[in-house]
């Protein structure tokens, strides 16, 4: 449960950083998408890891790194996108 509920909110996140911020010039949607899948799961994941408890374990802890890893992979897309147009 604890590793679908990270990827959920890696997707929520990328959904809302898409919606504030789509545009010409911007990421797509799949890209989006798929960093905020890996960030959730690196952010759940790794703090699940550092407390020594199970992979599917879920808490806020590791919901709230899910939500702060995904956000910080996705705003790094984005400047990486809009520095390489310019």
């Amino acid at each position: 449960m604890g590793l679908f509920a990270y990827l959920l909110a890696g997707v929520i996140v990328a959904g809302l950083v898409w919606f504030v911020r789509h545009g010409p010039g911007y990421p797509r949607l799949p890209t989006l998408l798929v960093f905020g899948l890996v960030g959730g799961a690196i952010g759940g994941l790794g703090v699940n890891l550092i407390q020594g408890d199970s992979i599917d374990d879920l808490d806020g802890i590791g919901f709230t790194a899910a939500v702060l890893v995904a956000l910080v992979l996705l705003v790094g897309v984005d400047v990486r996108v809009r520095r390489d147009e310019d």
